[in-house]
């Protein structure tokens, strides 16, 4: 397959040409440049025919999208521009998640959007009902596809225009479901109107800040590059780009990629729990432990692994996720299996268990963000109105949005992740 992005690197370094033009290093990161003459423009590319339109193009083709947008800036700026483009439509109400990444929330914020949110029976789980009773009132719906642990949603048709968060799952476009489960599509093969942002960076072989928004037939992605460049740097990275582009024609070259490595995550699935290592069910990149079964809280089994050569993506009070991408190899399975096993056991514990809650709001996000604020610690915070997001990172879910009152409930939980200060709208 063509790659045009890299292609045009790799001329343009070869000709050896004096560079008085940004950035400023001159060329010692020689595919590191900025919009010169044949370069293309991010933001441009759905009308220049140029060398990033072009890739555009070869990636919808590879995922099945009627269109793609590049992104530099993850999935929090294809969310922040999927969102946009909703604004543009006519939606001032969005159905959604409460435990969806800050991204949307602070994107709704910025658009003065409101959202109706959709509580799970589990803390932090993607399994929420989208049903007509559930997301009446709103006019669009935004779904996250797979959760930090590996669970998924329900595959509903919403009838509304709708927003999926698949930043961990671009890579199910290329999994054998009859191997691995229909549980998990891709967004794009859902067969209704969508939009799907994902991350690239973090199951694919791309640069970080790598990520796509596709459009699915059915969807006017008329001022998609407009939302993109309203929330995006005006100096994206050519080196995610040609990341993104180089992509590409690895999986045309490489169709069974993924699924090499999904098979070699089956495979340290059954050996870790033939072994006695507890875990939860979770899409075919990804092993979440029961830590608490093992006797250890999830930072402790964590560092365990860290002991061990082993570096996790996410641990908390019960858990630890590894997190494993197309490029993992048979190898790199056994070296977490030896990990593993090498942590050390204990009689299993009580998992801490982390609420539900359901803050009140008192007045809308977008104003509560902006006006006067005090940090006052959580003790004295009951009553209190949150000026700010509390979303402990990762996974970067807001435990308590701007605008919502902070009562002990909600106190409790903000102490449980650890939180200490706490951002309140000013009175004085």
């Amino acid at each position: 397959m063509n790659t045009p992005i890299c292609n045009f690197l790799e001329k343009y370094t070869n000709e050896n040409k004096l560079r008085l033009h940004m950035p400023g290093h001159n060329g010692e990161f020689p595919h590191d440049i900025t919009e010169i003459n044949g370069a293309d423009s991010l933001y441009e590319s759905d009308r220049s025919g140029g060398i990033i339109g072009t890739s555009e193009d070869l990636a919808a083709s590879v995922f099945g999208a009627k269109k793609t947008c590049y992104s530099c800036g993850g999935s929090t700026l294809a969310i922040q521009a999927g969102l946009a483009v909703l604004k543009s439509q006519g939606c001032n109400t969005i159905a959604a998640s409460r435990y969806s990444h800050r991204a949307l929330a602070m994107a709704a914020a910025m658009l003065h959007m409101n959202i109706k949110w959709l509580y799970p029976a589990e803390y932090m789980s993607a399994n929420v009902t989208y049903d007509f009773n559930a997301i009446h009132g709103a006019d669009a719906l935004f779904v996250t596809n797979i959760d930090y642990f590996g669970g998924t949603w329900k595959f509903v048709n919403p009838k509304i225009p709708t927003l999926i968060d698949n930043a961990h799952g671009a890579y199910l476009k290329f999994v054998d479901k009859r191997k691995f489960g229909t549980e998990y599509l891709h967004p794009l093969e859902l067969g209704f109107p969508l939009m799907s942002a994902e991350s690239a960076h973090k199951t694919l072989p791309v640069l970080t800040g790598g990520a796509y928004l596709h459009f699915a037939d059915g969807v006017d992605s008329s001022r998609a590059k407009e939302m993109m460049a309203l929330f995006g740097s005006s100096s994206p990275s050519y080196l995610i780009l040609e990341s993104l582009d180089r992509f590409n024609a690895m999986i045309a070259d490489n169709v069974q990629l993924v699924n090499h490595a999904c098979e070699a995550v089956q495979e340290l699935k059954y050996r870790l729990t033939t072994s006695g290592i507890p875990m939860l069910n979770s899409d075919p990149l990804r092993i979440t432990i029961n830590a608490r079964e093992c006797g250890l809280s999830g930072f402790e089994y964590a560092s365990g692994l860290r002991e061990n050569g082993v570096e996790c993506e996410m641990a908390d009070e019960n858990r630890v996720v590894l997190l494993f991408s197309a490029a993992t190899t048979t190898e790199d399975c056994e070296r977490a299996e030896m990990a593993c096993l090498f942590v050390p056991m204990r009689p299993p514990s009580q998992p801490v268990r982390f609420p539900a809650i359901r803050p009140t709001a008192d007045m809308p996000m977008w104003e509560a963000l902006y006006k006067p604020r005090k940090i006052v610690p959580i003790e004295r915070a009951n009553g209190e109105v949150c000026a700010s997001f509390e979303s402990p990172c990762p996974p970067g879910i807001p435990l308590v949005m701007p605008g919502e009152i902070l009562d002990h409930n909600v106190i409790d939980a903000l102490r449980l992740h650890g939180v200490k200060n706490v951002s309140v709208v000013s009175k004085s």
